[in-house]
């Protein structure tokens, strides 16, 4: 007898025995669906750091919204610090390669035809002298149009403006 609903032990695990195959079915159809879903880290591009991402990051958050996330390098530094205060396991220098990995494939991208000196400072990485005299370039002569536009800038390092070409907007 089942102690629980007194009804006889037969008549008691017929409703399971029924019931299995279903369970059976909604098992196979769970692992099938888990296989099928894309990976939370698919679409990062390779390079170093890259694995500490996937392990780390993306524990919590899908890959698109780290692509979506466009920061300069401090603000990089500050996210890590902020998504992994509560996480002491994370070493400093595991912490350190996720940033470069991060502000390497995800940069803020500068408009300089938009952007004041202290963004231009920032996401660039130039002195406050040369964004400056970007702001002030343009203001004088209109918008840039090209790379070589802003290479006449008087002053400004153009090796620095081509290490960050892939991340300067022209739009007005």
């Amino acid at each position: 007898m089942c102690q629980m609903e007194h009804i006889p032990m037969d008549q008691a695990s017929r409703p399971i025995l029924r019931t299995a195959p279903s369970l059976r079915l909604l098992v196979f159809a769970a692992a099938l669906a888990a296989t099928a879903l894309p990976s939370r880290a698919e679409g990062l591009p390779d390079g170093p750091g890259k694995n500490l991402v996937e392990a780390i990051c993306s524990e919590c958050h899908t890959t698109e919204r780290i692509a979506t996330q466009q920061l300069t390098k401090p603000q990089w530094a500050d996210k890590v610090l902020e998504m992994l205060q509560e996480a002491p396991d994370v070493k400093q220098s595991e912490r350190d390669k996720i940033v470069e990995y991060l502000a390497k494939y995800f940069p803020a991208r500068a408009n300089v035809n938009k952007a004041n000196a202290k963004e231009l400072q920032a996401t660039l990485e130039l002195s406050p002298e040369s964004a400056l005299a970007i702001v002030s370039y343009r203001q004088a002569n209109g918008s840039f149009k090209r790379l070589d536009d802003l290479k006449k800038v008087p002053g400004i390092d153009t090796a620095k403006l081509d290490a960050k070409r892939e991340i300067i907007d022209f739009k007005e």
